[in-house]
């Protein structure tokens, strides 16, 4: 796993980051849980909840959760381009961050908040934006734009070259909710169409599998992108786009480890990180189909277990931070350490963020147990005092209060996802 390896050089290509500058009590989160040290009976006691076809309504806590993600989007929705703050105050996006910017949309109109018309309106002012995006070498989108002008942003944007590169995992992601739209939203099709001739998306598949590129002051680095988890579901979005991309789904390199006594699947390659994210959003936006490398529901009884044994709600994910180094990696393995939280450089940070809203919501729609419940109800008490749902908890039980697109779309996203009967948002 190459620990003396220049860590700066490699861990870019792995993952992304924009850094930017209830009525429950306590006692219902942490009560009738008996530590144990045994996996199979927190096995016995979860249900993964099939999809139906029947809609499921939504509580008052639920719908104040709406109210507080819809609030968030208001606020930083931008007019002339359509994008919306990755940051609350941090006027720039991530191909990512507009994914996150689309499915909030389609889940405020489909949960009854926001009127279709203005929703077609939002979307159509977005597609405009990004058909018209300076693109990095004339190819495909740069890692990073400014919401209010549509510009490339961050290094070398002022330069003919539009940029410092793209994101493959960025790209994967952006096409899945593209597709998304052009099926429940036919009349945009064609917006979505031209955008999709325009981009050079091919540029991203080297090997059959998703390349970056990340240009320095030195030269340009083209690298293979993305490891567990993340690979598998951007690469879904350019299967949707008809490119053959069957390396990126090869479990060849995985590796097994134990961790609190489970056994886990891992990527034996450099660098990888491992969060609930990836595994989380392919289930609520693809399929919760199983394969080789999808194991949400181990990760699932893993933090499960961590419950019981501590006595602790836990939800490791990626997430914004309200403090430096403004962005984090909460890794359920890193590098042969489990729980172990790290910058986007890979360096370690102690007072990491262990309790993530929007994966701890997620899980709580898709698992049905106690521990599930438990992270509902947290995720209710950790956003009664805010106007929009806040990022999650530090490990000391403060309130990260970073406030960002991801986080309150996937909360939507999960919502939406519910009330389907809990059937993915792709699915008819």
């Amino acid at each position: 796993m190459g620990s003396e390896s220049p860590v700066q050089a490699q861990i870019e290509f792995q993952r992304r980051a924009v850094i930017p500058i209830i009525e429950t009590s306590k006692a219902a989160i942490t009560a009738n849980s008996q530590s144990t040290d045994s996996a199979a009976i927190v096995e016995r006691n979860i249900t993964t909840l099939t999809p139906r076809s029947i809609s499921v309504p939504l509580n008052r806590h639920e719908k104040l959760l709406i109210s507080k993600a819809q609030r968030y989007i208001d606020k930083n929705w931008n007019e002339e381009t359509g994008m919306i703050d990755s940051v609350q105050g941090y006027p720039h996006t991530t191909m990512w961050d507009v994914a996150s910017g689309i499915g909030a949309l389609l889940a405020l109109e489909a949960l009854g908040v926001s009127d279709s018309h203005i929703i077609d309106i939002r979307l159509a002012k977005l597609l405009n934006t990004l058909y018209e995006l300076p693109l990095y070498d004339d190819k495909l989108p740069n890692r990073q734009y400014n919401t209010v002008t549509g510009k490339p942003s961050g290094r070398f944007s002022q330069t003919p070259s539009n940029g410092n590169g793209w994101s493959a995992l960025d790209l994967g992601r952006l096409y899945i909710w593209l597709t998304i739209v052009a099926r429940k939203k036919p009349h945009l099709a064609n917006d979505i169409s031209n955008i999709k001739q325009k981009w050079r998306l091919a540029a991203a598949v080297h090997r059959k599998t998703l390349y970056g590129t990340k240009l320095n002051s030195k030269k340009e680095n083209f690298r293979q992108e993305g490891r567990l988890g993340y690979l598998q579901y951007a690469a879904t979005g350019y299967q949707m786009m008809g490119l053959d991309v069957a390396n990126a789904f090869n479990c060849n390199a995985l590796q097994q480890v134990d961790i609190d006594s489970m056994p886990l699947k891992v990527d034996g390659r450099n660098l990888p990180f491992l969060t609930l994210d990836p595994f989380l959003l392919y289930t609520i936006e693809i399929s919760d189909e199983s394969s080789c490398w999808n194991q949400l529901e181990t990760l699932f009884l893993l933090h499960n277990k961590r419950y019981m044994i501590s006595q602790r709600l836990t939800a490791f994910a990626e997430d914004s931070l309200s403090k430096s180094p403004w962005f984090l990696y909460n890794n359920i393995y890193y590098q042969g350490q489990a729980w172990h939280s790290v910058s986007h450089s890979g360096k370690p940070f102690v007072d990491s963020q262990t309790f993530s809203n929007k994966a701890a919501f997620a899980m709580s729609v898709i698992f049905q147990n106690e521990y599930s419940q438990n992270l509902a109800l947290q995720v209710i008490t950790n956003s009664v005092r805010h106007q929009e749902i806040p990022t999650g908890l530090y490990r000391d039980g403060k309130t990260n209060t970073a406030y960002n697109i991801n986080t309150n779309s996937l909360i939507l996203v999960s919502l939406w996802y519910k009330m389907r009967g809990r059937k993915a948002i792709w699915q008819e």
